[in-house]
């Protein structure tokens, strides 16, 4: 381990971390983009939103083998580096397969670092200090997508161009990084060969169900990220630059829900995920019959709340027994991903099979899916507890 101490050190690895949860900062731009790219189908312009997931999750699996070749710093600055040019491309272009190149070139980008940044952090500090970072680089993930998002919204008054202004953050970000963080020694991996790899399956039952599972959850919930914005225009209660607010307010929620898993889990267990399907479908509800902007924020930060219970108890189940399958949390994150890059299509699918027209029946149709997941969560929890046990001992 490399001994580092400089505070700008610290702070310009927590700056990139301010980067990894922005591309959503522009969801509240669907309306104005579907306004300027009227020929455009409204799946596609909603894709602009979504398609970072997917090539986020895509660059992830060989962001490992590229540090490798290059050096962690090497690694890192590309990453900040695409995804600089990509966000700030959609300020100069009219085109919307450029700009669409760009968003997906911005996914990439963030999966070269995002997984990388603990590694760095571990390499240059140990015990409580590393722990104490860690901390701070959540925190400080959480608070980009809030800063980015509130940013964008503002732009957005200016036109939907301005509003990518916002990943200007990005500029510093690389600079601090490239001058204060020192070069980082290439190390091999801690698992190299396969006799050193836990004797498990790489798939068991209850890894399936819970990326089938994770695959619904975070489709809905992307639905409803990117189907606010044109739900509030289209209702003639909110603008998009209001619609940002309830974006800024899933973020807030989202930093709440990851605050609190820990104690509620504590006290709960696994039935902290009642109370994460329960919020999720209030937040639901309470949008589907929404007619102000304040109601709707309220709806958005209950739905950042309840989602963050979800994700860490689903990743704490994989791994839970200090045995479980070495690959289980990278495939929770790309069932995550895929979905969220599928979610506009999964909308049209949906809209087809139920024959849905008005876009609060959507959030209906959202409120009662996860009462449903719930009832069933809740019927898994208590009336097979012994089956609950004999899968958690497969792992």
């Amino acid at each position: 381990m490399q001994k580092v101490s400089n505070r700008l050190t610290k702070f310009s690895i927590l700056l990139v971390s301010v980067i990894t949860a922005s591309a959503p900062a522009i969801n509240a731009n669907i309306p104005a983009l579907a306004r300027a790219f009227p020929t455009i189908p409204l799946s596609q312009v909603e894709l602009l939103t979504t398609i970072p997931s997917f090539f986020l999750m895509l660059s992830i699996l060989f962001s490992g083998w590229v540090a490798q070749k290059i050096g962690l710093k090497q690694t890192v600055m590309l990453g900040v580096t695409i995804t600089a040019v990509a966000g700030l491309t959609p300020v100069f272009t009219n085109s919307f397969g450029l700009i669409l190149i760009s968003r997906a070139a911005f996914g990439l980008g963030v999966g070269l670092f995002n997984s990388l940044l603990v590694t760095i952090i571990s390499s240059f500090y140990g015990g409580q200090e590393r722990s104490k970072l860690i901390g701070f680089q959540s925190i400080f993930e959480g608070l980009g997508g809030v800063l980015v998002t509130f940013i964008a919204g503002q732009l957005m008054n200016l036109g939907w161009h301005a509003s990518f202004w916002a990943y200007l953050i990005t500029i510093p970000a690389l600079v601090f990084f490239m001058l204060f963080v020192p070069k980082i020694p290439t190390v091999k991996n801690n698992v190299e060969t396969e006799k050193d790899l836990p004797k498990v399956p790489l798939f068991n039952g209850r890894l399936i169900s819970l990326l089938i599972l994770t695959f619904i959850v975070v489709s809905l919930y992307m639905i409803m990220g990117i189907k606010v914005p044109t739900l509030m225009v289209n209702s003639g209660y909110g603008t998009t630059t209001s619609a940002s607010y309830v974006i800024l307010a899933l973020s807030l929620g989202s930093m709440t829900g990851g605050a609190i898993f820990g104690k509620l889990y504590d006290l709960v267990k696994n039935y902290v995920i009642v109370f994460g399907f329960g919020s999720l479908a209030i937040a639901m509800a309470l949008i589907a019959l929404s007619n102000t902007t304040v109601l709707t924020i309220l709806g958005g930060f209950l739905t950042g709340l309840g989602f963050r219970l979800y994700i860490p108890w689903a990743l704490n189940i994989v791994n839970m027994g200090g045995k479980g399958n070495p690959w289980a949390t990278s495939f929770i994150l790309m069932s995550y991903n895929l979905a969220g890059s599928l979610a506009p299509y999964t909308a049209l699918l949906l809209q087809s099979v139920f024959k849905i027209k008005q876009l609060r029946s959507i959030f209906w149709m959202n409120t009662i899916a996860y009462l449903i997941i719930a009832v069933m969560v809740v019927l898994l929890l208590v009336g097979f507890k012994r089956f609950h046990r004999r899968t958690l001992d497969e792992v």
